[in-house]
């Protein structure tokens, strides 16, 4: 992920003024949306900020790549949910002639090996956008210290607020069985897997909201909050463009 913004999004030669108030946009940013307990990935606050950073400076912004990683943000989530009916579909055929003690303990051990794996390949992606800005100081020992206090803040950032929207995306927006919160969690590391492959910093609320609804719809009853779903995708495009407006401000004022 080292080159999925600075280098094929906007050129490295950005300017340090305009480095720092890309991600200090992006991170005001995602702490403002947590505390509003909004689920809105750090891709789509990072993306905007640096769009409105490039606009400022003279560096220029590659259009190429900017379509290519909108372009897959939209293609993502119907390919998840795709994706997540086909597994959940397999998965319920394999299970009709096992015994419900077996289905119970199988499940329960394939949801913490998939949660393993989607951890994982969000720190690949997610946690490796955000070490490739601090490569990009050039300062190893200064690297080498920010990268720590990067993973300790992961990781007070899981415990302070990671179940307040777990729980806006576990109770709100679609109710899943242990068998379909496997198949949207599986569907959605595959789909992650593949973006990190190319280097496209990947919307992790996109791909596990298509794969929750994959599998949501797969077979009746239905339990989908479309209410909720209308302002979660509404707020992907309008927190993408506040975050360009406010890049593009601060590099201009800083």
């Amino acid at each position: 992920m080292t080159s999925s913004i600075l280098g094929n999004l906007v050129s490295k030669s950005l300017p340090p003024s305009e480095l720092l108030s890309a991600i200090a946009v992006s991170a005001a940013m995602l702490l403002v949306l947590t505390l509003l307990k909004l689920p809105i990935s750090l891709s789509n606050c990072t993306l905007g900020a640096f769009v409105g950073a490039a606009l400022a400076s003279s560096t220029g912004l590659k259009i190429s790549s900017l379509v290519e990683i909108v372009g897959s943000w939209v293609v993502a989530p119907f390919a998840c949910a795709f994706l997540s009916f086909m597994i959940y579909e397999i998965v319920i055929r394999l299970e009709e002639s096992k015994p419900l003690v077996s289905i119970i303990r199988a499940n329960r051990i394939a949801l913490v090996a998939v949660v393993f794996l989607v951890s994982f390949m969000l720190g690949a992606n997610n946690l490796g956008l955000i070490q490739s800005f601090v490569v990009s100081m050039g300062n190893q020992e200064l690297s080498n210290i920010i990268e720590l206090f990067l993973f300790i803040s992961a990781a007070l950032g899981i415990v302070m607020f990671g179940k307040s929207i777990a729980q806006v995306v576990g109770d709100k927006i679609v109710g899943l069985s242990q068998i379909k919160t496997f198949a949207a969690m599986l569907s959605a590391t595959i789909l992650i897997l593949i973006m990190t492959a190319a280097s496209i910093p990947v919307s992790l609320t996109q791909v596990i909201i298509g794969g929750m609804l994959g599998a949501g719809v797969s077979r009746r009853p239905w339990r989908i909050n479309s209410r909720e779903i209308g302002i979660l995708i509404s707020s992907w495009a309008l927190v993408t463009i506040i975050s360009a407006g406010l890049g593009f401000l601060v590099s201009h004022f800083a």
